[in-house]
């Protein structure tokens, strides 16, 4: 898995979209997107557009104005850094795996969310286990800024990508 922040949009077609979600305030707009292997967040202020993408690393993507850009693997941090002296961005993000039976009640436990309570894909099995991935994408919207949590799921390997993330306008 790769991870990556772009200061401009990522065109659609360059991911699969699984699922979406809108998020509107005075001064910002956010869409969520869950994508076959990942997620796809872009951030709106005025005329300044963010872009953070979980994807597989196999995964083509532009390299004209990346922020950020490396691979998943333990945990890592993303700032804080401003950009164009007004929007704040921070980023966690860790891959963590884990025991089998506890990757089962990870699994269990965002199968319970409900489509109210954030974005919820549940992918279908590869046929080799008896369930599938499921991402899991919440957004906590507040005046001057938005925080956003993704799990992602991986059978395979009994994977879990956590991301927590938050973009802000004006400063602090």
């Amino acid at each position: 898995m790769n991870f990556h922040l772009f200061a401009k949009p990522v065109h659609p077609e360059l991911v699969e979209v699984c699922g979406s979600r809108h998020v509107e305030r005075d001064n910002y707009r956010l869409q969520l997107n869950i994508t076959t292997d990942g997620h796809l967040i872009t951030f709106q202020h005025n005329d300044l557009v963010f872009c953070e993408v979980a994807a597989a690393a196999s995964h083509e993507l532009p390299k004209q104005q990346r922020l950020v850009s490396h691979a998943v693997g333990g945990s890592m941090t993303n700032g804080p850094s401003v950009y164009e002296q007004i929007i704040g961005y921070q980023s966690n993000v860790s891959m963590d795996s884990v025991d089998p039976k506890i990757f089962v009640t990870i699994q269990q436990q965002l199968d319970k969310r409900v489509e109210t309570d954030g974005l919820v894909h549940r992918f279908q099995s590869n046929g080799r286990l008896n369930f599938g991935a499921i991402s899991y994408m919440h957004a906590q919207s507040f005046i001057s800024h938005i925080r956003v949590r993704a799990f992602h799921t991986f059978p395979e390997t009994c994977a879990v990508l956590k991301t927590d993330t938050v973009f802000r306008v004006g400063k602090e």
